[in-house]
C-alpha cells in the first residue's frame, strides 16, 4: 500500500476530470486550499484493513499531526451501524421488519393520520428511509448544554432544536432521508432491549469486531478526545467546543477512526458474500443489503452499481466534520475518508478518486468531461424554481443565472449556490462533487425535471414548480 500513500501525498486527483486538464496536487497543500485541517484514511482489499493514515492537523494551528488511530465524529455513518443493530435483533426473532413499528414502542408512538391509516410505518421503511417521515436530520449540540433526549426529538420539545418527528406521506414510497425516522429506531431498540443505544452498540458491534476507536457515548470518553481530532466550520475556524455531540445518536452520534469504520464495512461486506464474521449470517446480510429496490438505499447503507461496481456506501454530515465510506460487495476493495471540517464534503472526493485510480475500483473514475457552453436561450430554458419530488427532505432546488453562468442550490442543505456547468452530452455536473444530472423538457421548450445520478442511480428528483 506503499503506493497508495504515496499517491496520496503527492498525486491528487480533481473531484471532476475534465478533458485537456491535467490538474493533480499535493495533499498538504490541497488541505490548505480548502481551509480544511486534517484528514483520516483507511483502505481495504478484499474485504481486510490494507492501509490507514492520516494527513494534516487535528486542529487548526496545532502541530499534533492525524494519525491513523484519529477519531472524527462520523455524523451520518451512525446509520448502517444502527440499522445492523435492528439486523441482528432480526436474526434473534426479536423484531420483524414488516410490522407496524408502533407494535415495539411505548413512551412515544408514530402519530396515527391518513397515511398511517393507508399503510402503517415499518422497519423497513425506517432503514431505508421510505417511511415517510420528517426532519431530515440534527445539529451537534456543545458539551455541557441542555440536549434533548429522543423523546424530546420524537414530540419536537425543548430543548430540541427541530419539530416534532411524523408522517407526511404514504409509507413506502419514494426514498426521502429522514434523521427523525432513525430516531424512531433509535427508542425502539432502547426500550426493546432495556439498554442505552451507545451500550447496545458497544456489546454488539464495536467490542466483537476490535473497534476500540469507536463510541456513542455523551460525554466523550477521556481515551476518545485525547485523540480526536477537532470540528471546523466552513471558513476553517475551529469550533468552540470543539467535539459537538449529536443527541441523536442513531441517526448520527457515532465518533470512530477510519480503520475501526472500515472494519466494521468489511464485516458487513464479508457477512454478504458468506464469510463467517461476529456481526451478522449471510442471510441477514443479503436481506439488508438487496433491499434497496429501485432506489439507491437498501437498509442502513447506500447500495450503488450492479455487478462487478457494486458497493454499499454512506457519507456524514455535521457542523464540523464530512466523511465518506464505501465497499466494493465483490472484490472487497473500499475506504473510509474521514475529515475535521464542513470543506471536508468536496475534498474527500479528491482522495477516493485517488484511491479508486490505484486500486483499480470498478465503475468509480467518470471519463474525462468535455465541458460545453450553452447560449443564452438555452440557460434561460433550465432557470427556475423546481419542487423537490424525492431524494432529500429539501422543498426546492433553484436554477438562477448570473453573468451567463449557472447556479443551483436546493434550499436546506450545507452547499451554497454552486456554478453548473454542461458535458458534451448536456448533462449538467459541478467541480465540486461526482453527481451529474439529466434534464426532462416541457412541451414548452422548459426544462420540466431535473434528475441527479450517483453512477447509474438516481439520487434526487425535482419538478419544475408552478
Amino acid at each position: 500500500m506503499l503506493q497508495v500513500e504515496q499517491a496520496l501525498r503527492d498525486g491528487l486527483l480533481p473531484i471532476v476530470l475534465i478533458a485537456g486538464e491535467q490538474t493533480r496536487g499535493r495533499i498538504d497543500e490541497r488541505l490548505t486550499q480548502y481551509g480544511c485541517p486534517g484528514v483520516g484514511v483507511a483502505v481495504l482489499e478484499d474485504g481486510e484493513l490494507a492501509w490507514s493514515g492520516g494527513f494534516g492537523r487535528l486542529e487548526a494551528g496545532s502541530e499534533r499531526p492525524v494519525e491513523a488511530d484519529t477519531v472524527f465524529a462520523g455524523a451520518s455513518i451512525s446509520k448502517p451501524l444502527t440499522a445492523t443493530l435492528v439486523m441482528q435483533q432480526v436474526e434473534r426473532g426479536l423484531l420483524d421488519l414488516d410490522v407496524d413499528v408502533n407494535h415495539y414502542l411505548n413512551a412515544w408512538r408514530v402519530p396515527d393520520n391518513e397515511f398511517t391509516r393507508e399503510k402503517p410505518v415499518t422497519l423497513r421503511h425506517l432503514l431505508s428511509h421510505r417511511a415517510g417521515t420528517t426532519v431530515h436530520g440534527f445539529g451537534g449540540f456543545p458539551p455541557g448544554v441542555p440536549k434533548p433526549s429522543v423523546l424530546d426529538t420524537l414530540y419536537g420539545r425543548a430543548p430540541s432544536l427541530t419539530p416534532p418527528v411524523t408522517v407526511d406521506k404514504t409509507p413506502g414510497g419514494s426514498i426521502r432521508y429522514s434523521g427523525g425516522g432513525y430516531t424512531v429506531v433509535q427508542l425502539l431498540l432502547e426500550e426493546l432491549t432495556g439498554r442505552p443505544f451507545a451500550q447496545l452498540a458497544r456489546e454488539m458491534i464495536f467490542e466483537p469486531l476490535g473497534m476500540r476507536s469507536a463510541t456513542f457515548e455523551d460525554p466523550l470518553p477521556a481515551g476518545i478526545t485525547a485523540r480526536a481530532a477537532a470540528g471546523h466550520d466552513d471558513g476553517g475556524n475551529m469550533l468552540s467546543d470543539k467535539w459537538p455531540v449529536c443527541p441523536q445518536a442513531a441517526a448520527g452520534g457515532v465518533y470512530v477512526s477510519a480503520p475501526d469504520f472500515s472494519r466494521f464495512m468489511a464485516a458487513c461486506r464479508n457477512a454478504y458474500i458468506g464469510r463467517k464474521t461476529p456481526l451478522m449470517s449471510l442471510a441477514t446480510a443479503r436481506a439488508m443489503i438487496d433491499a434497496r429496490g429501485d432506489g439507491d438505499f437498501a437498509m442502513g447503507w447506500r447500495v450503488l452499481g450492479h455487478g462487478a461496481s457494486m458497493r454499499i456506501a454512506h457519507g456524514g454530515s455535521n457542523e464540523g466534520y464530512q466523511c465518506e465510506t464505501t465497499c466494493y460487495l465483490e472484490s472487497g476493495k473500499g475506504a473510509a475518508v474521514l475529515t475535521n471540517a464542513v470543506s471536508g464534503a468536496m475534498f474527500y472526493w479528491e482522495v477516493l478518486n485517488t484511491i479508486a485510480e490505484v486500486c483499480h475500483w470498478p465503475g468509480f473514475l467518470r471519463a474525462p468531461k468535455v465541458i460545453q457552453s450553452p447560449d443564452a436561450a438555452a440557460r434561460q430554458r433550465l432557470v427556475g424554481r423546481y419542487t423537490v419530488v424525492s431524494g432529500v427532505d429539501a422543498p426546492f432546488l433553484d436554477v438562477t443565472e448570473v453573468n451567463g453562468q449557472l447556479f443551483s442550490y436546493i434550499e436546506g442543505m450545507r452547499a451554497p449556490p454552486l456554478p453548473v456547468l454542461m458535458d458534451a452530452e448536456g448533462r449538467l455536473f459541478n467541480r465540486y462533487s461526482p453527481y451529474e444530472s439529466t434534464v426532462a423538457f416541457g412541451d414548452d421548450g422548459r426544462a420540466l425535471e431535473i434528475a441527479a445520478f450517483d453512477g447509474d442511480t438516481e439520487i434526487l428528483r425535482a419538478r419544475r414548480a408552478a
